[in-house]
């Protein structure tokens, strides 16, 4: 799809997408703690999506334009799935068990 969209040829894959987003999670779950309590937790998370999906990239492909450009696309979703993927997990798990304790 990326590809299709920027007409590139990425190397990306929904297998990075989910890897940046879990390393992601738990680097910012332990920068909680480090941090002030009044810096928002979604800039921060953010910031080292971006931060992962773009040393990624260049790591892999060097200094190319069109893969910095889809590593801080990358980043950007990666960012999302890390802030709402955990949460929505954990209300469709709730609902699963509050429906099946409804139903005996």
């Amino acid at each position: 799809m990326i590809e299709k969209l920027l007409g590139l040829g990425s190397g990306f894959t929904l297998t990075d997408l989910g890897f940046i987003a879990a390393i992601t999670t738990v680097v910012v779950e332990v920068l909680k703690q480090c941090v002030s309590k009044k810096f928002p937790t979604q800039i921060l998370t953010l910031i080292v999506s971006l931060l992962f999906s773009l040393g990624i990239s260049i790591a892999c492909y060097g200094i190319v334009l069109e893969a910095i450009l889809i590593a801080i696309l990358m980043g950007f979703i990666s960012a999302y799935v890390s802030m709402k993927g955990f949460d929505s997990l954990k209300e469709i798990f709730n609902r699963y068990l509050t429906y099946n304790y409804d139903k005996n």
